[in-house]
């Protein structure tokens, strides 16, 4: 530790003085050595460095003063990790950090960025997320938004993060992470930092070589840990302690006795010092085994409190009443949340967990006991030790910084000779396990479509060229005389499969990526998994149109396209190896029991993409899983449904399902854009007919991937955005479905005041139990759509000013009725698009306006206002301007419907049905004549967002720059 700063440390006096930036004890600085080490370095002054130290060690500070000096200077920051659950963690970070003090409360300013979703501070969903000044990011969707029109030539205003920088070498993400570091590096960046704990010497001197980075290194701990190993002959240890190589230590064991796990449990919980101990667990089952029966010795413990609206397993419930957890990927992410903050708050003496605690979160952890260090190798099918890299990051979890307690202690046991020497390499601190080559033939598919759609490369030479100055290519070359020359026939391999899946074109001397190929570079997809639904969609339109919702017929049940597109994105090459190895897996207990009865499947056996439905059993026990989720069934009723199915299990396929779709709406979107050229389109999708009826699907996926995602039914899924402006700020899934199940399902019944509707409000939230809780629904109900258009208004106000659109931007926002009219064509005028008027005196039930983009086809347009800011305009109002556009002649062309303030929420599922109606908000319209006067958003791409059917939203704007 170190208790001043280097002389040159240029950190700034707010920086200082913030304790949360500045750790003191007895009024100095408290800081560890590599701390004071990156400082002395220069990274508050801008020095890129790559950061080499065990856990605990206090890097992601290092980080956060990086981010404080950029921020001062006006640039822009980029923070990279590797899981989803860190990405949030950072974001929450950042905006306690930074939020207030550097960003003057401009939560736009803030973005994470996740294959869930791309959102702000608000909490609202952003399609520019390389606009913000913070954006934290996973590595695959920092890739993915960089994929059209490549990284921008220029990064010198950019500060990058890169956290977990070891990914690189991981044998099925590190491909991504590399060429993700590739491209960068040919960029200028202003400052990159990166951090890891795992790095050995020589891999951390060849990462900063290769990235041209200073070197910052310490292999010592700041605090002391013991890790012991117990064998029947004897106890080896490992004591890694402050400016100390690690040391190893064997003694004589008077006892040959083998220790089971929960044995060496209770002799650590023995010892107050040695609490929260965390038990990792090779296998999920074991989690929730071993934890049972820890508990059952236990005394019973007191009631535990169960956040409102929030759905925990009871056999969680009582075993954490006795001070025992268990923590996996099968709990629901609010069952790992409570997990978390009761561990947190001090109510957990021991968690029984999998990997899933020790992926960088940071937790306070006194000991730890390797219940087992061995994992079943499917491909091998043997038990083989795990990474000594992962062991050491699992270990290194106990004893951080910041945490109570001098030391940290870590027990594991060896039932023979052989095993013992094996955790003797496992626990020996001393080195590192050599990193993995992130990019190898073999997996080559995604990354030449990446790099041709990033423009940088344009002909297999420099694909070539570009795949030999990779970290993985210059450690080939030192260790095979050939060099890299055995990768140009996958390079050609590769190249000739996008050409005839018709991702790209090649000429004489260059390759050209066509429209499709940059959507699947965009949405990480691959592109067999493009084509599979561009032709099973080309076949099923018609059929699956006939599942949208009819505000004439209720008995369509929107949990069918639910069903369809669930099954089918089970069922394609992301979850099997076509095309390259699979991106996702179904969990492997979804497909456990063979089949279910399936009555969706049955049902919709003729129009399902995938057949027969019976050749896949994952893709149909999974799909009637999150059929049954969106439906907004209940806990109980979806775990019944396929045997030994957790609720987490069934949230993780969601996300990645509504990843998939999301992916695929958005290529959708793209090939059936009217600007396409049918050269450009894909076969399936050159005869009009079938282009239109695949078209008019675009936002149903997407809004059917927000359904399954959530949970919800399509009539209630706006209940996700209510505001509660307090911690938590979003409604749970359970409320938000009692709420229906009361009946209130609108904002205007939410918001109701009256008695009777009280009482069913306080009813569905509970009121007993939270008695402000219904108040604050109702008032965020009263807020809704207001808060968001204010929000949306102040940051178009304040880009307007910078281009000369202030004046237009204000009226559009205030205007209403006549005056709503005089405000559109003056933005109209100035985005200099032509149009005239339809309406006027003596044209009864005529539109309001025929707008004139380019040379495509002409818009119908009509504008529906109300006078209230609380008050939506409804289904009948939205879908006037289509009777107006037959009265005119126009029964072909696309119409629009420009809202203000907006739309009922029942509004964006009932238009979908319409084909050629576009429905879109003042606030999303704003957003796309700011991104057209910006030049970040083309006309033809503002054309096809107007002519897409359904509602337009800003989140499906493409992403700005």
């Amino acid at each position: 530790m170190k208790f001043s700063l280097p002389d040159n440390h240029c950190l700034a006096d707010r920086v200082a003085a913030n304790p949360s930036l500045l750790p003191r004890e007895d009024d100095s600085p408290s800081i560890t050595d590599i701390q004071y080490a990156a400082l002395e370095a220069g990274v508050a002054r801008g020095t890129s460095m790559l950061v080499s130290a065990p856990t605990s060690t206090g890097k992601t500070l290092i980080g956060w003063w990086a981010v404080s000096g950029a921020l001062a200077a006006g640039r822009r920051v980029v923070y990279l990790v590797s899981f989803r659950a860190l990405a949030h963690q950072k974001f929450e970070e950042a905006q306690r950090l930074f939020l207030g003090s550097d960003l003057a409360d401009d939560r736009s300013a803030i973005v994470c960025a996740t294959g869930d979703s791309v959102e702000d501070a608000s909490g609202r969903k952003t399609s520019s997320p390389l606009a913000a000044r913070i954006l934290v990011a996973t590595y695959e969707k920092f890739l993915g938004c960089l994929s059209t029109g490549g990284p921008p030539r220029d990064l010198s205003d950019t500060l990058f993060i890169c956290d977990e920088v070891q990914l690189i070498g991981d044998p099925s993400r590190g491909q991504s992470v590399e060429l993700l570091l590739t491209l960068l590096k040919r960029s200028s960046w202003s400052q990159f930092v990166g951090l890891s704990a795992v790095l050995s010497d020589h891999d951390s001197s060849a990462l900063a070589h290769w990235l041209g980075l200073e070197l910052v290194r310490n292999p010592n701990r700041e605090k002391m840990l013991t890790i012991e190993c117990r064998s029947p002959s004897q106890i080896v240890s490992v004591v890694s302690s402050p400016n100390r190589a690690p040391v190893q230590e064997h003694r004589p064991r008077s006892s040959e006795t083998y220790a089971p796990p929960l044995a060496l449990v209770a002799e650590m919980a023995a010892d107050p010092a040695r609490r929260p101990i965390i038990v990792f667990c090779m296998k999920v089952d074991d989690t929730f085994g071993l934890a049972k029966e820890a508990a059952a010795v236990r005394p019973a413990g007191g009631d535990v409190t169960i956040p409102p609206g929030i759905d925990i397993d009871r056999n969680l419930v009582d075993i954490i009443s006795k001070g025992v957890a268990y923590h996996n990927a099968e709990l629901s992410e609010a069952e790992r949340l409570f997990v978390e903050q009761k561990l947190a708050d001090g109510a957990i003496d021991i968690v029984f967990a999998t990997s899933t605690l020790a992926a960088g979160v940071n937790f306070p952890l006194g000991g730890a006991v390797f219940a087992g260090w061995k994992r079943w190798n499917f491909e091998r099918r043997l038990h083989e030790a795990i990474p000594r890299a992962e062991f050491q990051n699992m270990a290194g979890r106990v004893g951080r910084m910041g945490q109570q307690g001098e030391q940290g202690h870590v027990l594991l046991s060896a039932s023979s000779a052989e095993d013992l020497h094996t955790a003797k390499k496992l626990m020996d601190a001393a080195d590192q396990e050599a990193l993995g080559s992130g990019i190898t033939p073999e997996q080559f598919g995604p990354l030449v479509l990446q790099i041709l759609a990033g423009k940088l490369c344009n002909n297999r030479g420099q694909v070539f060229e570009f795949l030999a100055s990779t970290l993985s290519a210059s450690r080939e070359i030192n260790r095979n005389l050939s060099g890299v020359d055995h990768w140009r026939p996958h390079v050609d391999q590769q190249i000739d499969r996008l050409i005839a899946q018709g991702c790209v074109i090649e000429a004489v001397e260059s390759i050209t990526v066509t429209a499709l190929g940059e959507a699947v570079a965009r949405s990480g997809l691959k592109p067999e998994t493009a084509i599979y639904f561009i032709n099973g969609l080309a076949q099923k339109s018609p059929a699956l149109a006939k599942l949208l919702p009819d505000p004439t017929d209720r008995s369509l049940n929107e949990n069918d396209m639910a069903f369809v597109l669930a099954h089918a994105s089970l069922a394609s090459p992301e979850f099997t190896n076509a095309g390259g190895p699979a991106t996702r897996r179904i969990p492997w207990r979804v497909p456990a029991p063979n089949l279910v009865t399936n009555p969706y499947a049955q049902r919709l056996d003729k129009i399902l993409l995938f057949q027969p439905w019976m050749g896949n059993h994952g893709a149909a026990n999974g799909a009637l899983l999150l059929a049954e989720w969106a439906a907004g069934a209940n806990r109980q009723a979806i775990e019944e449904l396929v045997g030994g199915v957790r609720m987490g299990s069934v949230e993780a396929m969601a996300r990645d399902v509504a990843w998939v779709l999301t992916g695929v709406a958005e290529i959708i979107f793209t090939v059936t854009a009217p600007a396409l050229a049918d050269e450009a389109r894909p076969v399936a999708l050159v005869d009009p007919t079938t282009r239109s009826s695949v078209r008019r699907l675009a936002r149903t996926i997407r809004r059917q991937a927000a359904r399954i995602n959530a949970g919800l039914p399509g009539d209630i899924l706006w209940a996700t955005s209510l505001d509660l402006l307090e911690r938590p700020r979003r409604l749970p899934r359970n409320h938000i479905l009692s709420l229906r199940s009361a009946g209130l399902i609108r904002p205007i019944d939410i918001m109701n005041g009256l008695p009777d509707v009280d009482s069913k409000r306080r009813s569905a939230l509970d009121a007993i139990k939270n008695p402000a809780l219904a108040n604050r629904v109702r008032d965020a109900a009263k807020r809704w759509k207001i808060e968001d258009r204010n929000y949306a208004k102040s940051i178009h106000q304040r880009r307007a000013a910078a281009i000369g659109g202030s004046e237009v931007i204000n009226a559009l926002y205030a205007s209403r009725n006549h005056a709503f009219e005089t405000a559109f064509e003056a933005l109209l005028g100035y985005l200099a698009i032509p149009f005239q008027h339809l309406d006027g005196r003596g044209k009864i039930g005529h539109p309001d306006f025929l707008v004139t983009i380019e040379k495509f086809p002409s818009l119908v347009v009509e504008l529906k206002s109300k006078q209230a800011d609380h008050d939506m305009v409804n289904f009948n109002d939205a879908t006037d301007v289509l009777r107006a556009s037959e009265i005119i002649g126009m029964r072909e062309h696309p119409c629009v419907t420009l809202c203000n303030p907006g739309v009922e929420p029942s509004v964006p599922g009932l238009v979908e049905r319409c084909g050629r109606l576009c429905v879109v908000e003042v606030s999303d319209l704003a957003e796309a004549a700011m991104r057209l006067q910006e030049g970040t958003l083309s006309r033809a791409e503002f054309y096809n967002w107007l002519t897409t059917p359904g509602i337009a939203l800003r989140e499906d704007l493409p992403h700005g720059r």
